[in-house]
């Protein structure tokens, strides 16, 4: 298992891009105008994606201004 993972709640994405500006690696607006974690699994209706290494993806998540998008570090929100 992967020490970080990251999670977005699609359903308050406002479509804003900052996510997108933020970490495009990661990152991007779907066919419907959401956020979207790419190579991430649907959980509900939710997007998570694990990875080794946070990197913008807490950038991101510091951006969003409706605070949908989640880091976790070992099973902690950090973000």
């Amino acid at each position: 298992m992967a020490p970080y993972k990251v999670v977005i709640e699609r359903d308050k994405c406002t479509s804003c891009e900052n996510c997108v500006e933020e970490c495009p690696e990661y990152f991007e607006l779907d066919d419907e105008g959401l956020s979207h974690l790419i190579g991430s699994k649907r959980v509900d209706d939710n997007d998570e994606l694990e990875l080794e290494d946070a990197d913008c993806c807490l950038d991101a998540a510091l951006s969003c201004p409706v605070v949908c998008i989640h880091v976790y570090q070992d099973g902690e929100e950090i973000s």
